[in-house]
């Protein structure tokens, strides 16, 4: 895969960043997603530093993530148990 770079801009400031083209769409949304966060922590406060602000939209960043990847095991598990279910339905043996 090739590599582009590319310019994005976070709360007013640009960076130009390489990645591989097939991953271009998902930084560019990723900055904004972020920009947006950065935006709405500034807003709400807005003496503080660019790096506070940085460090409080990684966290609520992380923090969505961590959430996201708790429901998706939890999805995860239920999703094992009705597999569970549908065969001891279909094979009448017992649940393990």
């Amino acid at each position: 895969m090739g590599k582009e770079q590319v310019l994005i801009t976070v709360l007013d400031q640009e960076y130009k960043i390489k990645c591989d083209t097939s991953e271009i769409d998902l930084l560019k949304k990723s900055a904004s997603f972020l920009d947006d966060k950065m935006k709405e922590i500034k807003n709400e406060a807005a003496t503080i530093t660019k790096d506070k602000v940085a460090v409080m939209a990684a966290l609520n960043v992380v923090s969505l993530y961590l959430s996201q990847e708790s429901t998706l095991k939890e999805y995860d598990t239920i999703s094992n148990e009705i597999e569970k279910l549908q065969n001891y339905i279909n094979s009448g043996d017992s649940v393990e």
